[in-house]
């Protein structure tokens, strides 16, 4: 079997609440290996938290969530062991304060991974050199600029070799000067056959990236195309709706 065979995320049936709010109904999706999907949609649809249940950040209340090695095909349903196999990278960096850049990326590795400090500070470097902020590795989080502490967060989640990247909202937070040198970290990771799940609202980015768009309104995977299908034969009105705004200059 090709690795690209392989469902590397597989959800079946997935539902979330919040209280006796349903914020997911019965969500079905496969991404295959090496696979690059934007989910979009209005606010509140649930984006975000689908991205979170995968990576085990909020717990399910029904179905199942399935990361599976794209060489191997073992397969995780465990929590832990899902977030030992997907990388993540938040809207507001969560970076610690408090560590170097350096330390922010070894941490998981030395204590998740089990490396000795000469790998983990070896494959940090190394990390950080491709995100481009190498030679901040001795600076502290909050003497980068947003954009820098973005990549330094990218580079940490890819410290775990992780099996899929997932990103949530990753410019959000950004000046717009800045969104530029994240997207661009992103495309680079994308071209060299990273599986990705990004929630954003970056339509060049999924223009230029996605292999497939995800809609998401209500709870509910309601679009799930290619991007030439998706911007240019929108037949569904919330999709409409959605890009009549995202797409509007202002």
């Amino acid at each position: 079997m090709n690795s690209t065979d392989i469902p590397v995320v597989e959800l079946a049936a997935l539902t979330k609440k919040f209280g006796t709010h349903t914020v997911l109904h019965d969500v079905n999706l496969k991404v295959y290996a090496g696979q690059k999907v934007v989910i979009c949609g209005p606010s509140g649809s649930g984006k975000s938290t689908l991205i979170r249940c995968i990576n085990g950040l909020e717990d399910i209340d029904g179905g199942e969530v399935v990361v599976r090695d794209p060489q191997s095909g073992e397969r995780y349903s465990k929590s832990l062991d899902v977030r030992r196999h997907v990388g993540m990278v938040f809207q507001s960096f969560n970076l610690f304060p408090h560590y170097s850049v350096l330390k922010n990326c070894m941490l998981a590795p030395m204590k998740v991974g089990g490396l000795n400090h000469e790998r983990a500070e070896q494959i940090a470097l190394a990390l950080l050199n491709k995100v481009r902020v190498g030679n901040q590795a001795d600076k502290y989080p909050p003497q980068l600029s947003g954009g820098q502490q973005q990549r330094v967060a990218i580079a940490r989640a890819l410290c775990m070799s992780p099996s899929v990247m997932l990103f949530d909202e990753p410019t959000s937070a950004l000046d717009p000067e800045m969104v530029k040198e994240v997207l661009d970290t992103m495309v680079t990771l994308a071209a060299e056959g990273m599986t990705m799940l990004c929630v954003t609202h970056e339509m060049s980015f999924a223009r230029r990236v996605a292999d497939r768009i995800i809609f998401v309104d209500g709870g509910r995977i309601v679009v799930d195309a290619p991007p030439d299908e998706f911007f240019g034969d929108a037949t569904h009105p919330r999709v409409r709706e959605f890009l009549g705004q995202v797409l509007t200059p202002v």
